[in-house]
């Protein structure tokens, strides 16, 4: 690709061009977008509708000294091919390559590594205080979306950044979208900002009118400038935002790089909190994903000429997401007490059937994770039975409301935790490694880790039928190959399965990686000879103790394996046990991932990087074996 954005080095480059350059650049990174993510997979959808708002903001302020904050992060692709990364976006998502979010250490320009939505006002206003105290001339930007906007921590942000009277420019990026529509009253009050004409085509027009009037005219003028913001909450919708403390300006056209240079330009000069309303549209430039930007959001491979999706999973049982969301529909068809809640994740979480079959029993709260779990809590109370689907990293937004509003209660929630363990390309801020450590903690709380598809849909089963609070953690790959056949599943609370029998040694996995222990298992059969047990220990939460003790008794070897943070997880739980019955340990070792941030590749490498694929859980035993095998 060659063109303007070849000379782009650097952000400070922007502030130098014109708007008609402004605009060829923005036609060449959009191109550039749409080819790497074409390959690569990638967040295409929100990139797209951000390109000119990320140039316009690029060109009216200085990175380098004032700081920019991009909420989330998924949409920083332009931003980070103008900050020096151009020559390096080929690799983004890839091993080794870029990350696919906003990261700190790729750059200085990306003030945060963020990754979770609803975060950037309170971080940009942090900032905007330390410069304000430290007397530092900089200026202070975050961009937060619209379906963010209704996350409580966004409230709370806006609330103190209106008392704190500080500069600060937050820019609503309004594109009607989180990753499906955007729901709830906050879009509801958007919608009606859309409609109106911006706040300064009506003061315009009435200043105009106002002039038409001899000798009371200039008069009401300046009272209309010095009544602003009272103003502003009497005649434009944007008034909620004024009345929180904001000078609100827009709708402005987000796809209109005169009128957002022209914009941005006069708002460096206000001083105090600025909420600047943009419209965009998610896939701009790009009609499959603009017709379709809940499908390339987060995009998988797809040709350049029409948008077809290459390397799409069958949707009948390919993966854990679609059995779960196969399984509510199934059993809610039999209990009209069963509900389901999202936060803003129908598709990703297979609850979009469920919506579409029983809409009045599904809630989409939006990206507001804590109300969703006190909404169950609610629910439950009420005598029905609500299912919270939830990827693991997003739960974590949501502890103090697992422990206190659902477990203190006992409430009968169950949390279906979709993404658990490592999730690949999207790296540290989306891996789900804690949720088994916290979970654990809860009293009351059962925590159960299904092996395949059939023991997901049993579970699920056996959770609505406990009667108090449960999880259900599940990882982010397709359910494994049945060889045809399905295999009879029945789960009962606290009770393990022996998978495979060995003298020589014994794993005990949990979840996803009771295929890989069974694989592993083989393989030591094959090259080495050894016969290694394998035991699915389906629950964190009650442990199946006498299962583990007898095993840790009677075998010489015992690798404890699991999908998730070593420390304070499931082994964590095992050590617990045995130290508590006096049961020696010293044959005892834990595979799971370690107390570090593992970057982004595919969840396969991740996986053989942690030792905890079959080749990496061979090699373990093989090596525990022989230093436990006696003299």
């Amino acid at each position: 690709m060659s063109g303007l954005l070849d000379s782009i080095d650097s952000s400070a480059e922007l502030r130098n061009l014109n708007r008609q350059q402004l605009q060829q650049l923005a036609a060449e990174v959009r191109e550039l977008i749409i080819h790497v993510i074409s390959r690569n997979r990638g967040h295409l959808a929100s990139n797209l509708g951000v390109v000119e708002l990320t140039l316009a903001l690029h060109h009216c302020f200085d990175f380098g000294r004032d700081r920019l904050v991009w909420d989330c992060g998924h949409q920083a692709y332009t931003h980070k091919i103008v900050t020096g990364r151009r020559d390096r976006f080929e690799t983004l998502r890839q091993e080794g390559g870029i990350s696919g979010f906003a990261n700190r250490t790729e750059s200085p320009c990306d003030t945060f590594t963020f990754g979770h939505t609803a975060t950037s006002i309170s971080a940009a206003l942090g900032l905007a205080n330390a410069a304000s105290l430290q007397e530092r001339d900089e200026r202070v930007v975050a961009v937060i979306g619209d379906g963010a906007m209704a996350s409580g921590m966004a409230f709370e942000a806006l609330n103190h950044a209106g008392a704190l009277e500080q500069d600060l420019l937050v820019v609503l990026n309004d594109n009607k979208m989180s990753i499906s529509r955007s729901v709830g009253a906050i879009a509801r009050y958007l919608r009606k900002v859309r409609a109106r004409p911006p706040f300064a085509e009506i003061r315009r027009e009435f200043q105009d009118a106002l002039a038409m009037i001899p000798l009371v005219g200039p008069r009401f003028d300046t009272l209309v400038n010095r009544l602003s913001d009272a103003v502003q909450t009497a005649i434009t919708p944007g008034g909620l935002f004024v009345e929180l403390g904001f000078h609100y300006y827009g709708p402005a056209n987000g796809h209109d790089l005169g009128e957002l240079i022209d914009t941005l330009e006069d708002l460096k000069r206000v001083k105090g909190p600025v909420l600047l309303h943009v419209l965009t549209e998610k896939g701009h430039g790009f009609s499959p994903a603009s017709e379709n930007p809940t499908k390339f959001h987060s995009s998988s491979r797809f040709e350049l000429a029409n948008g077809t999706l290459r390397d799409v999973e069958p949707r009948s049982g390919a993966n854990y997401s679609s059995v779960f969301g196969e399984t509510i529909c199934e059993v809610a068809e039999n209990d009209g007490a069963v509900m389901a809640i999202t936060a803003a994740m129908p598709d990703g979480t297979g609850l979009t059937r469920f919506a579409e079959r029983f809409p009045d029993r599904f809630h989409d709260v939006g990206i507001c994770e804590q109300h969703a779990v006190g909404l169950a809590n609610g629910l439950a109370a009420g005598g029905l039975k609500p299912v919270f689907a939830v990827y693991s990293t997003f739960l974590q937004r949501a502890i103090d409301q697992v422990n206190h509003d659902v477990a203190l209660q006992g409430s009968p929630v169950v949390f279906c935790i979709d993404r658990a363990g490592l999730v690949g390309a999207d790296g540290p801020t989306h891996h789900g490694l804690n949720d088994i450590a916290y979970l654990r903690t809860i009293p009351g709380m059962t925590v159960m880790a299904p092996a395949d598809g059939e023991e997901l849909r049993a579970m699920l089963r056996l959770a609505l039928k406990l009667g108090r609070p449960a999880a259900i953690r599940y990882p982010r790959e397709n359910v494994p190959d049945q060889d045809g056949a399905e295999r009879p599943v029945r789960v009962q609370p606290g009770l393990a399965e022996v998978r495979r029998e060995g003298a020589d040694g014994v794993i005990i996995a949990l979840g996803a990686l009771v295929r890989r222990a069974l694989e592993a298992a083989e393989l030591l059969e094959r090259t080495d000879g050894l016969q290694v047990g394998v035991i699915n220990a389906r629950f964190v939460q009650p442990l199946d103790e006498e299962t583990i003790s007898e095993a840790v008794r009677s075998h010489g070897a015992v690798l404890v394996a699991e999908d998730g943070r070593v420390s304070g997880g499931f082994g964590s739980a095992v050590l617990e046990l045995l130290c508590r019955d006096g049961i020696p340990a010293d044959n005892v070792r834990l595979a799971g991932v370690p107390l570090e941030f593992v970057q982004h590749a595919s969840r396969d490498s991740q996986l053989a990087r942690c030792r905890l694929d079959a080749a990496g859980l061979a090699e373990r035993m093989r090596s525990l074996v022989r230093r436990t095998a006696p003299a």
